[in-house]
């Protein structure tokens, strides 16, 4: 997704807020901060304001996803929540989706451990994976 320019400008002008947060009323470090101190708030800014973007969509996300009430099942019930942590390139954030199970096939809607056509995990280390992804040394 390409930023355009009236979020670009939202964008300059919430970064200028925040410098006003962090410095005073003028936004502007005093003189002799170094360059590092500089970098390191701006850093720390983006990558919250970043993790705070992806969680907002991920938990809007998972609040739009419909589970259907049919799903019932002795590790989850209709409708519930599960809460797990994702390591993003800025940082871990929590992410809550709906868990249940279909109740004919019993198959998980998100499944977080392998299932049984994973190939990862058997005899404790994962076999040879071919280029085109076929688990196993067999031959075409």
């Amino acid at each position: 997704m390409a930023i355009d320019q009236k979020l670009h400008d939202r964008i300059k002008a919430v970064a200028r807020e925040l410098r006003q947060e962090v410095y005073g009323a003028l936004g502007t470090p005093i003189w002799g901060t170094k360059f590092t101190e500089i970098e390191d708030v701006g850093v720390e800014i983006g990558d919250l304001l970043a993790r705070e973007v992806i969680g907002q969509s991920l938990g809007d996300q998972a609040d739009s996803m419909e589970v259907p009430t049919t799903t019932t099942g002795s590790d989850g019930k209709a409708g519930e929540i599960e809460v797990r942590m994702v390591q993003t390139r800025r940082g871990e954030i929590s992410w809550q989706e709906p868990k249940g199970y279909d109740k004919p096939s019993r198959k998980a809607f998100f499944p977080s451990v392998a299932s049984s056509g994973d190939c990862t995990g058997r005899h404790g280390k994962s076999p040879c994976v071919g280029e085109d992804g076929v688990c196993g040394n067999a031959e075409p």
